[in-house]
């Protein structure tokens, strides 16, 4: 049996459809009932609940030889690294109680560094805490950025055709589509073909540049898009007057300054596989019909 956390989210939807699809038994776990219901169909076991609850973490666990992990986005908190944390220590323990030999971690391009990434540190701690874990098979699936952050922009795409962001026009990014990190992780976690601690670096088929996101975007629509990079002070004060807590600002304003310093990246020397969703590709079947 193979426990999915956050199988409600894009990637551990992913990955929990892709066990299932291939014959599987999956216990997938997330915070709402109602956003189960498919994989409930297709056969999965359902847990609700939050990741910090301790009881639920090793209830979910129980029984399992693998299981995939990721720390969900919560920007209501205090602390956003503190949280990190105890989302980290709760499964990493529930993976020691149950005895649980595979895990699938979503991190992140950059988390090699141990500071000067934001919230990637977190996802850093996170993989150290793993490679504690005594005969753990850990598989530390390094993801680029997701095309579907791109949605955060949605009002001013649809009300102004301008698509902003704290990057560069011109700088290549690595963008991924969530649905295949999840297929990506899907499939490793099928056939456990890794053993003791591997990297990965996921990222799409071609790193693209901010121009390249809105010639994509927009050819998927029909309309003019344009991209204006925008000033992190300025970002700062808008995602603060948002209604974003400063100290939960603060570490994403670090997370866009590191990448500016070139830190969000796969690490030198590491294993890179790409992916096969363009953003083009992605811009119509997943872009267009939300827009």
């Amino acid at each position: 049996m193979i426990c999915v956390f956050g199988a409600s989210g894009n990637t551990g939807g992913a990955a929990a459809a892709y066990l299932l699809k291939n014959g599987k038994k999956v216990r997938a776990v997330a915070r709402h009932r109602e956003k189960l219901d498919v994989l409930a169909k297709a056969g999965a076991e359902c847990f609700v609940g939050d990741l910090e609850d301790k009881g639920l973490v090793r209830e979910a666990l129980a029984g399992a030889e693998a299981a995939y992990l990721l720390v969900p986005p919560n920007m209501a908190t205090d602390d956003f690294r503190a949280y990190q944390d105890r989302v980290a220590e709760t499964l990493a323990s529930g993976v020691e109680t149950a005895g649980v030999r595979y895990v699938a971690l979503l991190s992140s391009v950059g988390a090699q560094h141990d500071q000067g990434t934001g919230p990637i540190v977190g996802l850093h701690r996170f993989e150290e805490r793993l490679k504690k874990i005594r005969g753990l098979n850990a598989l530390f699936v390094r993801a680029g950025m997701f095309m579907e952050n791109i949605f955060m922009s949605m009002a001013t795409i649809k009300t102004q055709g301008l698509y902003g962001s704290p990057l560069p026009a011109d700088a290549p990014i690595p963008f991924i589509a969530a649905s295949d990190i999840g297929k990506y992780a899907g499939d490793r976690l099928d056939r456990l073909d890794f053993t003791g601690t591997t990297v990965v670096h996921l990222v799409g088929p071609k790193a693209v540049t901010c121009n390249d996101v809105v010639a994509a975007l927009g050819q998927s629509v029909g309309k003019s898009i344009r991209y204006a990079q925008v000033p992190l002070d300025q970002l700062e004060k808008g995602m603060v007057q948002a209604g974003l807590n400063p100290a939960v600002v603060s570490v994403f304003m670090e997370m866009y300054r590191g990448a500016g310093k070139g830190l969000l990246a796969p690490e030198s020397g590491g294993v890179v596989v790409q992916a096969p969703t363009a953003i083009d590709t992605w811009a119509k079947r997943v872009f267009a019909p939300a827009y």
